[in-house]
């Protein structure tokens, strides 16, 4: 690991003002989970560290009127704890409660396991699903990108070396919600997965069902013809879910690696799905509704 500079600046101007002088030099760290295994490993090698754990604006979960912002630096154990979030992002809070043990969770953040952008990052797929927007604030000011839009490739965004992640904005459900967050992994523990499905349903008089993937595309991805098969029937039965299952597996085009074939992960996102169609129907109505 070479040698840096580490800046702690302590508000949002200050971090765009370090992050202006240094330019590409400079790397932002959060939690600091995956920037620390990347200096180590040389993986990344940056001139300047940028510490934003004494902005107090980046703290946080804030519950307005018709959403919820998790800002930069709340971890995945305060989104576990939250009452908020547990009410109507269930499958989020899932997503966090499988991405690692107890100790990593009071470091890693969601807005680092986003822009870190790895595929296999747990808490893409419920964000996508709940179609989350990441707050980016920058020199000529603040923007709003999809989650699904804002990750361009592995590790990579659409974020500027002179530009910030304050946030994810999580507009409310205003209907009843069920989620599901389900993946596969190589051993009896917290692990990465090889492959994993979110699945969200919102109960309205104009049933949604949403399901997106993880550790399977280099881009987040949703099954948009699982969802059309599912959110066209009034009745879901076994045959449905099984079919919707196989065109979620039809929809991916995983790659052979260290942690799973290309054939096991296919396999599993059509197992996962189907699964996660089920528990999503099972739950009982009234969860997560907002009004």
């Amino acid at each position: 690991m070479r040698d840096f500079v580490l800046e702690r600046p302590r508000s949002i101007s200050e971090v765009l003002d370090t992050l202006q002088r240094h330019g590409n030099k400079a790397m932002v760290k959060s939690g600091g989970t995956d920037v620390i295994v990347w200096l180590h490993k040389s993986i990344k090698e940056p001139d300047y560290i940028v510490d934003l754990t004494a902005v107090e604006q980046l703290k946080g979960i804030v519950v307005n009127e018709d959403n919820v912002e998790v800002k930069a630096l709340v971890t995945l154990n305060e989104v576990i704890g939250d009452d908020s979030l547990n009410r109507y992002f269930p499958a989020l809070v899932q997503a966090c409660k499988a991405h690692s043990d107890p100790l990593i969770r009071n470091r890693a953040t969601v807005v680092g396991n986003v822009c870190a952008a790895v595929p296999s990052g747990d808490m893409i797929a419920p964000l996508v699903c709940y179609d989350a927007k990441v707050e980016i604030t920058g020199p000529n000011g603040s923007r709003k990108v999809p989650v699904s839009e804002f990750i361009t490739g592995p590790k990579r965004t659409s974020l500027g070396t002179d530009e910030i992640v304050t946030g994810i904005r999580i507009a409310l459900p205003v209907v009843e919600t069920s989620g599901c967050y389900l993946k596969a992994i190589r051993r009896e523990a917290l692990d990465i997965a090889q492959a994993a499905v979110c699945c969200t349903l919102f109960k309205g008089d104009n049933r949604e069902f949403r399901i997106a993937f993880c550790a399977v595309s280099a881009r987040p991805l949703r099954a948009t013809e699982a969802e059309k098969l599912l959110n066209s029937c009034s009745n879901i039965d076994d045959e449905v879910i099984d079919q919707a299952a196989e065109l979620a597996a039809d929809a991916v085009d995983p790659i052979t690696d260290v942690r799973a074939s290309r054939e096991y992960r296919v396999e599993m996102i059509a197992e996962l799905t189907r699964r996660a169609i089920s528990r999503c129907l099972e739950r009982p109505a009234g969860e997560g509704v907002h009004k």
